[in-house]
């Protein structure tokens, strides 16, 4: 039987642990191996370049396999309780200092970071596609996502305030074993967490009448999927939207801290914009039920990308005042929290979507875009950011020139700013609204009653 307040804190509290782990690789992946490894940036874009393009051909095929998965624990828990200890320990892995040639190090950053990107969609896939199987009431869906989502921002802007200052302190200024040492303390976090979530799946367990009945409905054909969801005509919309966003946005994110670091002259500026996102951030979160039952994820979508694309803009004035860009930084921070609410109600509605239009229920598999896009604009603008660097003369560890510093301010000003200009003419085509979601849940259930007469 489902408890779903205790599914609710559980699921927060597995997705708090994930986006520790995850919120340390966005941000410090590049800066701590061109940093504290010695490689330079564009040897990094180019590995996430890679890695990415790897994901791209393994996560579709990680959603089949998770779709298929038909075992008495259900098709996700096993995938959440196995998952994050192997997560954890490939983590920690990636940034230990092995006693190698560069060459050879340079190769096992590849094979692990290759790999825990490979565990990582396992559990990541599962984790949100469990949203339509817990609930299909919109309240407590939102709820469940809302309570998620808080968790979710408290461990990427928490992370964000304290990640330099304790990096700093844990290695006494040492970067490379100060990343080594967070990286262990995440790493239990998060597998702690992920088995209390899994733990609390049990309502999940089937018993063995239950499994060999649905094994003849994992027999899916790979064809039916591709056409299911190029169907999904809300789905694509969602995801072409968000990675316009997100790479552009993102890309800012991956260099900002060398614009602190060498323009402001302080790398631990990012430390506070995280203490403005995250108030922010949860204020906003706080309202947006409300604002997305009145108005619709469409309106409250175009709004707050609009006032992101402001507040990137402002970015354009110059000013020896680290405050101003500090200020920037942290309200448009807090846009991306209600971006990822607001996309992943969206593709939950996209599942019930999926299967009006086609007759083909596809939770994996449908959440799963939201899962690669999410990966792939992360690392595609990591990758570009090395390249943008590279591009325009940055040298690691040494006093930056002039011009490298004004082409550098040039890019937080510009990039996002297109990124949001983008999203938002993408996200104006986007038609499904509540009205219609509640006529789609009714049609399936009625289909449901005639089949079953």
């Amino acid at each position: 039987m489902l408890d779903f307040k205790k599914v609710n804190r559980r699921f927060a509290l597995g997705g708090l642990g994930q986006n520790l782990v995850y919120a340390l690789m966005s941000t410090g992946f590049l800066f701590y191996f061109t940093e504290a490894a010695g490689f330079s940036a564009a040897t990094i874009g180019t590995l996430l370049l890679v890695v990415r393009i790897y994901g791209l051909i393994a996560d579709p095929i990680i959603a089949v396999i998770i779709e298929k998965t038909n075992t008495r624990w259900g098709k996700y828990r096993p995938y959440i309780t196995v998952i994050p200890p192997i997560i954890s320990i490939l983590f920690v892995a990636l940034f230990f200092n092995p006693s190698l040639s560069h060459g050879a190090h340079l190769v096992y950053v590849y094979v692990i970071t290759i790999l825990f990107w490979t565990a990582y969609a396992f559990f990541d896939i599962s984790f949100w596609s469990m949203v339509p199987s817990i609930t299909k009431e919109e309240d407590k869906r939102m709820k469940l996502l809302t309570t998620s989502k808080f968790m979710i921002m408290i461990a990427a802007f928490g992370l964000g305030m304290a990640q330099m200052p304790l990096i700093k302190l844990l290695g006494n200024n040492d970067y490379s074993k100060g990343f080594f040492l967070i990286s262990i303390i995440l790493g239990v976090i998060f597998t702690v967490l992920g088995l209390l979530l899994a733990q609390a799946l049990t309502f999940m367990n089937r018993n063995s009448e239950d499994v060999a009945a649905r094994a003849e409905g994992t027999q899916m054909k790979g064809k039916d999927m591709v056409k299911s969801l190029l169907a999904n005509t809300p789905l694509i919309s969602v995801i072409l939207g968000k990675l316009c966003i997100y790479i552009l946005v993102a890309l800012k994110g991956s260099i900002a801290i060398y614009f602190y670091k060498y323009t402001l002259g302080n790398d631990i500026l990012g430390s506070y914009a995280s203490m403005i996102s995250l108030p922010a951030t949860l204020l906003l979160v706080a309202f947006a039920p409300k604002l997305i039952k009145k108005f619709g994820d469409k309106k409250v979508m175009l709004f707050i990308i609009i006032v992101h694309a402001v507040l990137s803009f402002a970015y354009i004035v110059s000013t020896d005042v680290s405050t101003f860009y500090v200020l920037l930084d942290g309200l448009s921070n807090a846009a991306m929290g209600i971006y990822s609410l607001i996309i992943t109600n969206m593709v939950a509605s996209a599942v019930e979507y999926g299967e009006w239009k086609t007759g083909i229920r596809m939770e994996s598999i449908i959440f799963s875009t939201n899962t690669i896009s999410s990966k792939l604009a992360s690392g595609l603008s990591a990758a570009i950011a090395g390249w943008v660097l590279s591009g325009i003369g940055y040298v690691s560890g040494a006093e930056q020139s002039a011009q490298t510093l004004r082409a550098l301010h040039q890019v937080m000003v510009w990039v996002p700013t297109a990124g949001c200009i983008l999203g938002a003419l993408v996200y104006m085509g986007y038609k499904m609204n509540s009205r219609m979601y509640n006529e789609i849940l009714a049609d399936l259930e009625s289909r449901k009653q005639n089949e079953g007469a």
